[in-house]
């Protein structure tokens, strides 16, 4: 008989992993659970941290439903995650295992998820969460039998209980898998996302669906659309995105997708696209709507100023130096399929900590150091938030310095490291020690005072002396003698054409 390990907290740490059997329901703690796969859509676990935050019900009627409890039956205002005497859900731990996330036994003795990374990675985000977070998971096949772990991954594979493919579609290998949970140890695979949020759309699961089936489709969807021209931070820019996901998923027509053996209707994809589908995602208080309130909040559209050391679960601090991401921050490009303008924040308004991208490593922003000493700004803090823009690079020729060009965005403060959609205003012509040293500007695009600026003479006409007040920073920050002058202001149109020149000139360098 299959045993269910409901045991007093000293009891369930000591429990050793020999002990477990197929069938098993186990308690362990986040931490215990070793990845299986390389990446995960951030959207689809930043939907469940914005529904969590405003739905509560919602959030333990879902680890009711993960430890195979069908769901919530009672709950209240001082009901805690971590404590499941706080809340009363449908049925008994275990009760029903087909909605259990799944783990396998290895030979060296480690756990290893095989479902549910993305719901985990939720649970290890969400608030009374953490890596230290029990939950319960079924045991569904045990490998210990194998001599070794070379052994183990082969049988992983064969079984399809693993997915060891990176963001290109290339193949790796297990020590490239992730070693725990958490968001910033996976890549953020943005085709795995919006094939989560196409379902219903122009896709559903079928009844006895291939493992890892989102993925097979992501690597049709590669080859399709580039994914990273989508604005996918606004409603507008994500609908486009589901609606060209959509039209690319139905024009499938293969026996194979993505290399899964399995044809187009055995992967769940519709015939024709859902207008309903559509609507129910994009409704207020639907899933595009709860991802982007959470989204927006992480990359800084509302953020006051008290909040501008948050570290985005994107990244993970390596120390208190640097700064670090699984993808690098050339791979957005500069310029949305909408026209925005993608901007990379490197010192949030009001902070006055020069960071900056690591010119060696474009995985990393990194505190500035000079004389041995992280750089700090020795005046007011910044007037916006000062960053570089992803894939540019002006040479001195041009006027540059063959850095990526760097932009003040106006508006409230956005975490360090986000990358966040802008619009170019215009241009604060500069020299600094007599070298041309221009500053393009630019207004966040959405959730600020800013958002419907498009010109300099704009922003002077509606929002009185911001530019005067970004003038005396910018002259006046390195001090009385700090050799910085402005020469006068350019518009959208002048910024705009030093931002493609920028672009071609990156483009001629990575060739």
């Amino acid at each position: 008989m299959n045993k269910v390990y409901l045991l007093p907290w000293a009891m369930v740490l000591s429990m050793p992993t020999f002990a477990y059997q197929v069938g098993d329901v186990v308690n362990l703690p986040l931490a215990d659970l070793k990845p299986t796969q390389p990446s995960i859509g951030y959207d689809q676990v930043m939907y469940k941290l914005g529904r969590y935050q405003f739905d509560q019900k919602k959030q333990f009627d879902e680890i009711c439903e993960a430890s195979g409890q069908k769901g919530l039956k009672h709950y209240s205002d001082t009901s805690v995650p971590g404590v499941p005497s706080s809340f009363e859900c449908e049925q008994e731990v275990g009760a029903n295992k087909k909605d259990m996330k799944t783990v396998v036994l290895a030979p060296n003795g480690d756990v290893y998820l095989t479902d549910g990374h993305h719901t985990f990675n939720t649970f290890t985000h969400m608030q009374g969460g953490g890596l230290n977070y029990r939950v319960n998971v079924l045991v569904d096949k045990d490998y210990r039998d194998l001599d070794n772990m070379p052994q183990f991954w082969d049988a992983m594979i064969k079984d399809g209980n693993t997915w060891q493919y990176d963001l290109n579609g290339e193949p790796i290998t297990p020590a490239d898998l992730p070693t725990r949970l958490g968001m910033s140890n996976f890549d953020n695979d943005l085709y795995r996302s919006l094939m989560y949020f196409s379902r219903d759309v122009s896709w559903n699961k079928p009844k006895n669906p291939v493992p890892f089936l989102e993925f097979y489709c992501s690597k049709e969807l590669r080859q399709l659309t580039d994914a990273s021209q989508y604005d996918l931070a606004s409603l507008t820019g994500y609908q486009f995105a589901i609606e060209d996901v959509a039209k690319h998923l139905l024009s499938i027509d293969s026996d194979n997708i993505g290399g899964s053996g399995k044809s187009a209707s055995e992967m769940g994809l519709f015939k024709q696209f859902s207008d309903k589908g559509l609507k129910k995602l994009s409704k207020s208080k639907g899933k595009l709507d709860y991802m982007l309130r959470y989204k927006t909040v992480q990359s800084g559209h509302g953020l006051a100023y008290d909040a501008t050391t948050i570290t985005p679960a994107s990244l993970s601090l390596v120390d208190s130096f640097t700064l670090q991401q699984k993808r690098s921050f050339n791979d957005y490009p500069v310029v949305s399929a909408d026209g925005s303008i993608n901007a990379i924040v490197e010192i949030p308004t009001g902070t006055s900590a020069k960071w900056e991208l690591n010119k060696d490593n474009d995985k990393q922003i990194i505190w500035e150091l000079k004389n041995d000493a992280p750089r700090i700004v020795n005046y007011l803090g910044y007037p916006g938030n000062y960053g570089t823009l992803p894939q540019t690079a002006l040479p001195k020729e041009l006027g540059g310095d063959g850095d990526p060009l760097d932009v003040l965005v106006l508006g409230q403060a956005i975490p360090r490291g986000q990358v966040v959609n802008v619009r170019l205003i215009g241009i604060l012509k500069m020299l600094d020690d007599g070298e041309q040293d221009d500053k393009l500007i630019a207004v966040l695009t959405q959730d600020s005072p800013f958002s419907e600026i498009q010109t300099i003479a704009q922003l002077n006409q509606e929002f009185i002396g911001v530019s005067d007040i970004v003038k005396i920073w910018f002259e006046s920050y390195k001090g009385k003698d700090g050799g910085m002058q402005v020469t006068g202001w350019g518009e959208a149109d002048q910024a705009m054409q030093v931002l493609q020149q920028a672009k071609a000139s990156y483009a001629t360098l990575a060739q």
